[in-house]
C-alpha cells in the first residue's frame, strides 16, 4: 500500500467543500400521510371558516355539471308533450305559462331549507337569494333570469298573434325577472311573504 502525501490535503478540501453545500431537507419521498391533522385541529379550523364558505347543499345542486341540461330537458319534454295536445306554437305559451306558475312558488317564494344540516341559518332566505349565496350576477342566476325570456321570445314568435295570448306572456316574464333583479334582493314588497 502506497502512501500518498496529497491525500491528507484532499480529505481536508473535501471536506471544506460538504460543509458550504446546501444541505437538503431529507432524501425520504412526501408522503400525504405525514400531513393529516388530528381530528381537533381539522374541527377548529372548519369551525374558523366564515359562514360563506360553509355550502348550502339546497342550492349547491344547481352548479353541478348537467344541472343546467337537466332544467332545458325538462322543458323540452314538456313542449314535445303539450305539442301532442295543442298546437307547437301555442305549445311554447302553455310551456312558458306553466314555468312561470312552477319557478315562481318554488324560487321566490317558498322560503328555508328542507337540509336538516342548515339548523335554520336560511329559514328567511327564498331559494333565489340562497343561490351563489347571494352573489349577484353568476352564471347560475344569469341562466335562470335568461329562461323566461327565451321563452317568452318562443311563445311570442311560435305562433301567430292573432291566436296567442301575448298579455298573459308579458305577465308572466315581468313577473320572473323583476323577481330576480339584484334591487328586490331580500326585499319583501308590501311586507308579502315576510314571515
Amino acid at each position: 500500500m502506497r502512501c500518498d502525501p496529497n491525500a491528507a490535503a484532499r480529505s481536508a478540501d473535501v471536506a471544506d467543500t460538504e460543509l458550504h453545500r446546501p444541505q437538503l431537507r431529507s432524501s425520504a419521498p412526501y408522503s400525504p400521510a405525514a400531513r393529516v391533522r388530528s381530528p381537533s385541529v381539522r374541527s377548529s379550523m372548519e369551525r374558523a371558516l366564515p359562514e360563506r364558505a360553509i355550502s348550502n347543499k339546497n342550492v349547491e345542486w344547481l352548479s353541478a355539471p348537467g344541472a343546467w341540461t337537466f332544467v332545458v330537458a325538462l322543458i323540452v319534454l314538456s313542449w314535445l308533450l303539450i305539442s301532442l295536445v295543442v298546437d307547437p306554437g301555442l305549445a311554447w305559451t302553455f310551456v312558458h305559462l306553466l314555468h312561470g306558475a312552477v319557478t315562481y312558488p318554488l324560487l321566490h317564494w317558498n322560503k328555508g331549507s328542507p337540509v336538516q344540516l342548515d339548523q335554520g341559518r336560511y329559514d328567511g332566505l327564498t331559494f333565489w337569494e340562497q343561490l351563489d349565496d347571494g352573489v349577484q350576477h353568476t352564471a347560475t342566476r344569469k341562466f335562470f333570469t335568461a329562461l323566461p325570456v327565451v321563452l317568452f321570445l318562443l311563445a311570442s314568435h311560435g305562433t301567430d298573434y292573432g291566436r296567442q295570448p301575448l298579455g298573459l306572456n308579458l305577465i308572466a316574464l315581468a313577473v320572473l325577472v323583476i323577481a330576480k333583479l339584484p334591487a328586490l334582493h331580500k326585499v319583501r314588497i308590501l311586507g308579502i311573504n315576510k314571515y
